[in-house]
C-alpha cells in the first residue's frame, strides 16, 4: 500500500514535470506563442502542472524558499494586485484618466472611468504576466531536484533546435510560410515560428548558450575524476559520440542566428556566449581563466563590429537608420508621458492609447513600446514599475550568489544569469519580453538556476 501510495505520488509529480516541460517548449511554435491560441494552451498546461504540484503535499512541503526568492514573490504579487486595481471602476474618480470624462461627455454617458486606458487590454497583460511568473516558480520547483533540472534543459535544447531546423528548411528552399501562414513580414529573414527576426534571433541565442552549457557539462563529466593514462581516449570517444553532434548542431544554430539578419539578435548571442564561459570561470574559482575570458571577449567583439560595419550596411547604419531614429522618439515620448501620470500609470498594454495622444510629427505607427524597461513604468506607474524591476533584480542577484558559492551544479546559475543578460539587454531596446515564446522559456530558465544556486543548508521550509 505504501509502495502505491509512493509510485502515484511519483506519477503526479513526473506528470506535473511534463506539462511545464511542453508548455515552455511547446509555447514558441505558435507564432511564438503571441497568439490567444497557444498561450490559452500553455497556460492550460502551466494550471494543470500547478495542481498536480499542490495536489502533492509531501513534494510541496519538501520545497526550500530563500528570502530574497520570497521577497521577489511579495513584489510580484504587489504588482498584480496593483494591475488588476487599475482596471477597476470603484478606485476614487480623481484616479481615473481624463480621457474617461471626455468620452462620456462625447458620448453623453455616464462611463465608469478607470486607472487603465484599456482594462481589457490591461486584463489580458495581466494574464500574461502572471503566466510568465507561474512558469518560474514552477520551474523553481521542480528544478530542485537536479535531475528534473537537467531534463529541463535538454528539453529546452532538443526543442530548439527542432524550431531552428525547421526554420532552416524553409528558408533554404524559399517557403517564405510561417507553418502554413504566408508571411507577412521579414519575407527575407529566417524566422522559423516566429514573427519577427529580432524575436527569433534572441530564441535561437539564448537555444545557443542553452546547447553551449550542455555540451560544456558533458565534457566536464566525461573527464572528472579520469586517470591521466585513460584521458586521451575518453577524449577522443567523447568527441566522436558528445562533442561532434553537439557542435555541429551548435553551428547551425548559430547560422540560423546569422540568417534572421538581426543585429541586435547577433550581437547579443555572441556576447552571450563570451559572458557564459566568463562567468562559468568565477564558479569553477579559476579567476585567471576568467581574466583571460573577458580580454578575448573584448577583442571578439571590437572584431566582430568592425568586420560587420564594414561589410554590412546594416551593421554600418546600427544607430542611423529611421529604426533607430523613431525608437528614439518613442522613448522620448514614453518618458513624457511617464512624467504626466507618474505614480498610477495608464495600465498594461497601454502604450498603444498613450502613443496616439502624444504622436505629434510621426509618420511611423508603432504598436509595441520597443523598451520593455520603459513600458514596465508607463503602464504600472513608476512606483509599481520599480516595484517589477526590482523583483527581477532580486531573482538575478540569487543566480549571482548561485555563481559564486555553489560547489556544485553551476550550470544552471550560470545559465540563468547569462540568459538574464541577454534577454534584458534585447528587452531595454525592443520588446521582446511581451511575446510568450521568449519570456516563458526564459522564465524557466531563471526559475530553474535559482532552485541550484543555494545549498541545502542555506535554504528554508515555507512552513
Amino acid at each position: 500500500m505504501v509502495f502505491a501510495n509512493r509510485l502515484s505520488t511519483l506519477n503526479i509529480v513526473n506528470a506535473a514535470f511534463w506539462a511545464l516541460a511542453l508548455a515552455v517548449v511547446l509555447l514558441p511554435v505558435g507564432l511564438g506563442g503571441n497568439r490567444p491560441l497557444p498561450l490559452g494552451l500553455a497556460q492550460a498546461a502551466l494550471a494543470l502542472s500547478a495542481t498536480g504540484l499542490l495536489l502533492n503535499q509531501e513534494y510541496w512541503q519538501g520545497l526550500k524558499w530563500p528570502p530574497r526568492v520570497l521577497w521577489a514573490l511579495g513584489l510580484f504579487a504587489g504588482v498584480f494586485a496593483w494591475a488588476w486595481l487599475q482596471t477597476q471602476p470603484f478606485l476614487p474618480a480623481a484616479w481615473s484618466h481624463p480621457l474617461w470624462m471626455e468620452a462620456g461627455v462625447s458620448l453623453k454617458k455616464d462611463l465608469h472611468g478607470a486607472v487603465a486606458l484599456a482594462p481589457e487590454d490591461a486584463l489580458y497583460g495581466l494574464s500574461r504576466l502572471i503566466t510568465y511568473v507561474v512558469a518560474g516558480f514552477l520551474a523553481y520547483a521542480f528544478g530542485q531536484d537536479a535531475k528534473k533540472a537537467k531534463r529541463l534543459l535538454e528539453i529546452i535544447w532538443i526543442s530548439g533546435v527542432a524550431i531552428c531546423l525547421y526554420g532552416l528548411a524553409m528558408h533554404a528552399l524559399g517557403v517564405q510560410k510561417i507553418l502554413w501562414i504566408d508571411k507577412w513580414a521579414y519575407q527575407t529573414d529566417l524566422t522559423a515560428t516566429f514573427v519577427s527576426r529580432n524575436h527569433f534571433a534572441v530564441y535561437a541565442g539564448v537555444i545557443f548558450v542553452t546547447g553551449l552549457a550542455l555540451m560544456m557539462q558533458s565534457w566536464r563529466e566525461a573527464m572528472r575524476d579520469q586517470k591521466p593514462t585513460m584521458r586521451a581516449s575518453i577524449a577522443q570517444n567523447w568527441i566522436q559520440k558528445e562533442g561532434l553532434p553537439r557542435g555541429f548542431l551548435l553551428l547551425l544554430v548559430f547560422l540560423c542566428v546569422i540568417l534572421s539578419h538581426s543585429r541586435a539578435g547577433f550581437l547579443i548571442t555572441v556576447a552571450g556566449v563570451c559572458g557564459y564561459v566568463f562567468f562559468f570561470q568565477i564558479y569553477t574559482k579559476n579567476y585567471r581563466r576568467a581574466l583571460l575570458v573577458g580580454l578575448l571577449a573584448v577583442v571578439i567583439a571590437v572584431a566582430i563590429i568592425a568586420v560587420a560595419t564594414q561589410y554590412s550596411d546594416r551593421f554600418a547604419k546600427f544607430l542611423n537608420d529611421y529604426s533607430s531614429f523613431d525608437r528614439i522618439k518613442v522613448y522620448k515620448i514614453i518618458l513624457n508621458a511617464v512624467k504626466d501620470n507618474p505614480l498610477l500609470g495608464y495600465g498594461l498594454n497601454g502604450f498603444q492609447a498613450v502613443f496616439r495622444m502624444y504622436q505629434y510629427n510621426m509618420v511611423m505607427e508603432f504598436n509595441r513600446a520597443h523598451s520593455d524597461v520603459l513600458a514596465a513604468l508607463l503602464d504600472l506607474g513608476v512606483p509599481m514599475g520599480l516595484a517589477l524591476w526590482a523583483a527581477v533584480g532580486l531573482l538575478i542577484s540569487g543566480l549571482w550568489h548561485g555563481i559564486r558559492t555553489r560547489r556544485r551544479h553551476g550550470i544552471f546559475p550560470t545559465l540563468g544569469f547569462t540568459v538574464s543578460l541577454m534577454v534584458l539587454s534585447h528587452a531595454s531596446i525592443d520588446f521582446s519580453l511581451q511575446i510568450p515564446g521568449v519570456a516563458v522559456l526564459w522564465a524557466a530558465l531563471v526559475g530553474t538556476g535559482l532552485a541550484q544556486s543555494w545549498s541545502s543548508s542555506e535554504k528554508r521550509p515555507l512552513t
